[in-house]
């Protein structure tokens, strides 16, 4: 698929899946340094109902063994990220000037239930959206999430289910958030090392997963320059030096 195509299909539906963006050698390498980070944080289980704050990076919550500003704590994943065709569909999609908000990490297991359904509307300012219950329609599109997945996505490893939507559609609800199926949703699954891209409208949930052993993925949230400004900051992004020239080029320049 072209970077257009790739493009409509977020605007159009709210998701697109880049196949294997990384390679089985750079995934091996993420998927190493994030266990070597749950290993140094005791290897707890990763899921917690309420959050629990492990150190200035980690937490447990009901995702799962959380990391974020990934790139205080691991700078030298700074190159691995992103990908030419995810900056290219963001540009796309948010306008040249797309930035890169936040960057972060989960490693969950079978323990963890069914993930219920959520978008992320407010990139980096989410939770605060979650806890106003207020729903905004948006004619063009100010964020993306995009996550890049270090295993194979399938019936086994705890697939996502999302529910398709053109950007200026509703975005409340459905049903109730903890209803494991939605009228018109989708099965998404896809091969190890691939970029999964929501709008940040776009309701998703993630069914448990029924295998042993850690799934992982890395994330990342870019926006566009309209989208309004956040109250949080990813400060591992702020001044960050290296990383490559791709990483530097959505970086947010101080002051901006």
């Amino acid at each position: 698929m072209s970077t257009g195509q790739h493009a409509r299909d977020l605007l159009e539906r709210g998701y697109t899946i880049l196949p294997r963006t990384h390679d089985a050698a750079t995934v091996e390498t993420i998927r190493t340094r994030l266990a070597a980070i749950h290993r140094a944080h005791g290897a707890p289980a990763p899921y917690s109902a309420k959050d629990r704050p492990l150190s200035e990076h980690a937490l447990l919550n009901p995702t799962g063994f959380v990391l974020f500003e990934l790139l205080g704590l691991a700078p030298e994943l700074a190159p691995l990220l992103l990908s030419p065709a995810l900056v290219d569909v963001a540009r796309e999609v948010l306008g040249e000037d797309a930035f890169l908000e936040l960057t972060g990490a989960v490693v969950s297991d079978s323990g963890r239930p069914f993930f219920s359904w959520h978008n992320h509307i407010g990139g980096i300012d989410v939770e605060a959206f979650r806890a106003s219950g207020v729903f905004p329609r948006f004619e063009r599109s100010e964020r993306l999430i995009a996550v890049v997945y270090l295993d194979e996505i399938d019936e086994d490893t705890g697939p996502l289910v999302a529910l398709p939507r053109r950007i200026d559609e509703p975005t409340e609800p459905q049903r109730d958030l903890r209803t494991q199926h939605w009228d018109g949703e989708v099965l998404l699954t896809f091969p190890r090392g691939s970029t999964l891209v929501f709008e940040q409208c776009t309701w998703h949930a993630v069914r448990t997963q029924k295998r042993d052993g850690l799934r992982m993925f890395v994330g990342t949230y870019f926006a566009s320059r309209r989208a309004p400004p956040t109250q949080s900051i990813d400060r591992s992004l702020v001044g960050l030096r290296g990383g490559g020239s791709l990483l530097r080029s959505v970086l947010r320049e101080p002051g901006d």
